[in-house]
């Protein structure tokens, strides 16, 4: 009976969160629409948002901090916001999947 209990009780965290991640994901495809600078974004399940920007050759570690809290404004969390040069995803150079680096921020 014990095990029954906790089995539905994880289902119902798992499904909480998801729905709340999915929230989430729309607040911030609505939000990075308003941001001119930003070329295409991914908020990852780790809460790690991936903001993809043309490159004017600067660091964007201050434009990462504006998108972070600005999203904590909105009451969405992110543990991290990465920004990679636009369309560098098969760039020899790129840090990750996603790019090459050129910004971040996280508390």
């Amino acid at each position: 009976m014990k095990k029954l209990f906790f089995f539905i009780v994880l289902i119902c965290i798992t499904s909480s969160v998801s729905a709340q991640s999915a929230a989430a994901k729309e607040k911030v495809k609505t939000l990075m629409k308003d941001e001119p600078k930003v070329k295409d974004h991914v908020l990852t399940d780790a809460n790690v948002l991936y903001a993809s920007l043309i490159d004017d050759g600067t660091r964007r570690d201050g434009f990462a901090e504006y998108l972070y809290y600005t999203l904590k404004g909105e009451g969405i969390v992110v543990y991290k916001v990465v920004i990679v040069k636009y369309g560098s995803q098969k760039d020899p150079k790129r840090d990750n999947a996603y790019g090459v680096k050129i910004g971040e921020f996280k508390l």
